[in-house]
């Protein structure tokens, strides 16, 4: 089910931009998570080009680092649609369900009684985008990893995470919004809330809560992927250097991902208000949290955290085990070992 807004007009003029500005650009997208800057703000010149697949005879460092980033950013860009794919299909029902449990209490009346009922609601728009965003998302961030190891690993990984995100949600927020008003049982089917929302709001509807999102997504996967990184350096150390395997990964996934979530639960309600009409479009996360606190308590904060967080491991698990088992195979191909 195709959305009004296509994503690839935000892609496209990324075609201009050459590898020289890559970085750049990145510390650019990382800059702008102050949250001062509108989804306006967030050009389309913002996502960076594909580096080229070719890999010149290894005559220098400069020639081995070019090399080294293509294999990143091909390996990343495979290895995130597989996952994505596989969490969506797996997890969708968990995430309609939690979508309506965060909703206001006139909202969540709209859904009816049966809280898994057509619990694949928004399947189509979340399959739409979620491969090519989740891509998107993964080959910039081991992108941008590869050519900031002068920040350290702390700060690599948070470079990589920032302008990940930013560039995710250009790309993911239309049909997330789609998505989010279909679980919540609002405006009919995916083509009829598209529609709904152009007639109503144009091209700006289908970013309603970009800066919730990010509000709530980076600090999840900053600290999801921090905590998922430290566990990886600690059991390579202690087994050698060996690779990761896929049940320790999926381990370790799992319990970063359940924990990062479930601190930011709250934010996740504000976001899913914001982008089911619950609050105002132009709502700040933050402020919203703070009244949602005053006019009905702690517990509407962190409304759905019980199918969140059986969500998040089976997500955190799927999501590293499938992540570095493609990746793995990814780079032996692209380096002529597959």
């Amino acid at each position: 089910m195709r959305s009004p807004v296509t994503p690839t007009t935000a892609a496209t003029p990324a075609l201009a931009t050459t590898r020289r500005n890559f970085l750049g650009t990145a510390a650019a997208a990382a800059a702008s998570l102050t949250l001062a800057a509108s989804p306006a703000s967030v050009s389309a010149a913002a996502l960076p080009v594909a580096p080229p697949l070719s890999f010149t005879p290894l005559g220098s460092t400069s020639t081995l680092a070019l090399a080294d980033d293509a294999v990143e950013f091909w390996s990343g860009l495979l290895a995130g649609a597989v996952q994505k794919t596989a969490k969506e299909l797996v997890l969708h029902p968990l995430d309609t369900a939690k979508t309506r449990l965060q909703l206001g209490g006139s909202r969540r009346a709209l859904v009816g009684g049966g809280l898994f009922d057509d619990a694949y609601s928004g399947i189509g728009p979340a399959l739409l985008s979620g491969a090519p965003a989740a891509s998107l998302f993964f080959a910039v961030k081991d992108g941008i990893k590869s050519r900031a190891k002068g920040l350290g690993k702390v700060g690599a990984t948070l470079a990589a995470v920032a302008g990940a995100n930013v560039c995710y949600w250009v790309l993911r927020n239309p049909t997330e919004v789609v998505k989010a008003r279909r679980q919540a049982g609002i405006d009919g089917d995916a083509a009829a809330a598209a529609a709904a929302l152009w007639a109503r709001s144009g091209p700006a509807g289908f970013y309603v809560g970009y800066l919730g999102n990010l509000a709530y997504a980076y600090p999840v996967d900053a600290s999801k992927f921090l905590l998922y990184e430290a566990y990886k350096r600690d059991a390579k150390r202690r087994s050698g250097g060996a690779p990761l395997p896929a049940l320790n990964a999926a381990v370790a996934g799992a319990l970063s991902a359940a924990a990062a979530q479930s601190v930011a639960t709250p934010l996740d309600v504000a976001r899913t208000r914001i982008m089911t009409g619950g609050a105002a479009p132009d709502a700040n996360a933050v402020p919203l949290v703070a009244e949602i606190f005053r006019d009905e308590g702690i517990g509407a904060l962190y409304a759905g955290i019980e199918p969140k967080a059986v969500r998040a491991l089976l997500s955190g698990a799927i999501q590293f085990s499938t992540y570095e088992a493609t990746k793995r195979w990814a780079r032996g191909v692209l380096v002529g070992r597959g």
